[in-house]
């Protein structure tokens, strides 16, 4: 591979090298694949949970109306491990995340004045990497608490919830005090509730950032926990049609766990250093995305979280 072609083998073998080591730092405060794992905390639901039974990536689209929620992107993955069984990763486990807008509002809430409204809400169910990926913006802030991002985690044994944690995700008050000075965060002055402050954050789910490139963000948080059952890995389906975001807005669909892993080009079922190589050149741009036919699912982007989870795969291999 020349310079011309991309990047040579060695430079972005150290790509993958940076990747490699965010995945670890960002799992390792959960877990360690194989060994030991702290189990997450919950945390209270609170009063804006609402099952919208939207299974998508993009949750800022609003179908009720195809609006798209402005704010600074996240790209956020949770993955999902069993924390009592060598911290193995739980396929086939729903994921549902809901937060406020860049304005502190909540959609479908009375209180709110956004009765009807879908916006910032949807759930993933875990594939063979025990990983879920949403396209969402960067949350405001209202009134007592700090900046969050709730989370649920649900198995089924048919129509009834044989599992039920929610926890919530928080966020490094240097970054957000840098989010809520830019627009549209900063129409609405100051925050009045830092981590410091706030009577339910924890250190334990303070979500790790990196900077996607392109003045957004990209976090990885592992779940680790006790309990999970075994024997159902396919949860019964419960989603609405994915909504379709309007022109111009962007999507990444997350695999389901029938599909090839993240990053395994030739379906395989595993991703090698050639491959992660190849992904880093198309992350860059130097390399187009039909060098991995099989190891990129439609409509996902080749960015940071998506080169993060790659790397995973190659280090736990694909199903």
């Amino acid at each position: 591979m020349s310079d011309g072609d991309g990047l040579t083998r060695r430079k972005a073998l150290r790509f993958i090298g940076a990747a490699g080591a965010s995945a670890v730092a960002l799992t390792r405060a959960g877990r360690t694949w194989g060994g030991t794992c702290t189990v997450t905390p919950a945390e209270t639901e609170g009063p804006y949970w609402v099952d919208e039974l939207l299974q998508r990536s993009d949750v800022r689209v609003d179908p009720s109306d195809g609006s798209v929620k402005p704010g600074v992107p996240l790209q956020l993955t949770i993955t999902v491990t069993r924390a009592d069984d060598d911290c193995a990763p739980a396929a086939g486990v729903q994921v549902d995340v809901w937060h406020c807008d860049a304005g502190g509002i909540y959609s479908d809430v009375a209180a709110n004045n956004t009765v009807g409204k879908m916006f910032l809400r949807g759930y993933q169910v875990t594939d063979a990497s025990s990983a879920v990926q949403f396209t969402t913006v960067y949350p405001g802030w209202y009134s007592g608490r700090t900046v969050h991002i709730h989370f649920r985690i649900r198995t089924f044994d048919g129509s009834t919830t044989s599992y039920n944690f929610a926890s919530q995700l928080f966020f490094d008050d240097t970054i957000t005090d840098t989010v809520l000075a830019q627009s549209p965060y900063n129409s609405r002055g100051a925050r009045d509730t830092t981590n410091d402050t706030d009577n339910i954050y924890t250190s334990a789910t303070l979500l790790t950032l990196t900077s996607d490139g392109s003045g957004g963000y990209a976090g990885v948080f592992d779940v680790a926990l006790n309990g999970l059952p075994t024997g159902t890995d396919t949860p019964v389906p419960t989603a609405s049609p994915t909504s379709t975001p309007p022109p111009g807005a962007t999507t990444t669909v997350t695999p389901s766990p029938a599909a090839s892993c993240s990053g395994d080009c030739n379906a395989d079922g595993q991703d090698t250093i050639d491959e992660l190589v190849t992904l880093v050149n198309i992350a860059l741009g130097t390399t187009q995305p039909s060098a991995c036919p099989s190891g990129i699912p439609s409509g996902s982007e080749v960015n940071i979280a998506f080169l993060v989870r790659a790397v995973l795969n190659a280090l736990n291999g694909c199903l």
